[in-house]
């Protein structure tokens, strides 16, 4: 009996592909994104009108209807201490939870579509979790039920265009997982998580253009000056990551490179404007998306060395 042969073909946008296919051969046609979500479980628990019922439900019914889940938010994203609050607060945000659901269904297929016709992801097995938490984390991937999955947090969404910036980073780094071995572990040395946040921020600035900055960085229109503190402490940014090129990014001494960690030096999260900076520079030398997004450890590590020492030189 003869195998049948599954083919997923790349073409740029527009271009259609022509070929001709052996019989038991058949063009690949990726099924939809799988969505699994949980905010039908939280109406319901909305709608229970006893306060301190709603409070017992969230970790007895809601929560425990999707152990998994809850399992991945907590390990980094979520806060136990939030769960009260958030129950309490429940009836206030039903509209708002609805709406933000059917939102990031559609955001979802839309960045879908995009990076399947630029040929960035061709698995089938893309999946998403839908959630509504305690006001933590808006959106993040990890691995869910042996699947690299992208969470998003209904009740942290966001506004458009900012609400689909997110998906489309967020759905970044799931193709990076797909095309790059050395994004798959837990934490990586922080020259690797320097270039992986800036090629999620270039990537979105590439499928989803014309906007600030802020935008990208940040999904947000509050954080200009923050751009222009990173540009003029570009010097001591390059300084600390050649001093930490394979420090792990979740070490302390890095801590305000990747966090709103504040710092003498260098401002909260300034990796990511320096990736950033980094990953545009590489597009316009002529790497392509899928180039960036199949990158290797140590091209990550001697991409940001050589920015850095760029900026050191410059400064001096």
């Amino acid at each position: 009996m003869s195998a049948s042969i599954r083919l997923c073909l790349f073409a740029a946008p527009g271009v259609k592909l022509g070929c001709q296919l052996r019989p038991g051969t058949t063009l690949c046609q990726p099924d939809r994104m799988e969505i699994l979500t949980t905010a039908n479980a939280w109406q319901r628990l909305a709608r229970i009108s006893d306060a301190e019922g709603r409070v017992t439900a969230w970790t007895r019914e809601y929560e425990a209807g999707f152990p998994t889940v809850f399992d991945v938010y907590y390990s980094a994203w979520g806060d136990r201490g939030r769960r009260r609050d958030a129950a309490l607060r429940a009836p206030e945000l039903t509209q708002r939870i609805r709406a933000a659901e059917s939102r990031a269904r559609v955001l979802l297929r839309e960045a879908e579509d995009d990076f399947r016709d630029r040929g960035l992801v061709c698995e089938d097995d893309l999946h998403a979790v839908l959630l509504v938490g305690g006001h933590t984390s808006n959106g993040w991937v990890a691995e869910h039920a042996g699947q690299r999955t992208l969470f998003l947090a209904l009740e942290f969404l966001g506004h458009p265009p900012h609400d689909d910036l997110l998906v489309v980073h967020e759905l970044t780094h799931v193709a990076q997982a797909q095309l790059s071995v050395a994004t798959r572990a837990q934490t990586y040395p922080a020259s690797l998580a320097v270039v992986v946040e800036g090629v999620a921020t270039a990537t979105t600035r590439v499928v989803r253009p014309g906007l600030t900055d802020s935008a990208y960085l940040w999904m947000d229109e509050g954080h200009h000056q923050w751009v222009d503190r990173c540009r003029a402490s570009a010097p001591k940014i390059a300084t600390m990551l050649l001093e930490h090129l394979d420090t792990p990014d979740d070490a302390d001494a890095v801590a305000p490179l990747f966090r709103n960690v504040t710092d003498q030096h260098v401002p909260a999260r300034s990796a990511y404007w320096a990736g950033d900076q980094i990953a545009q520079d590489m597009l316009q030398q002529g790497y392509a998306l899928r180039d960036l997004l199949s990158i290797a450890e140590d091209d990550a590590r001697t991409w940001v060395a050589t920015w850095a020492a760029a900026h050191l030189r410059t400064s001096g």
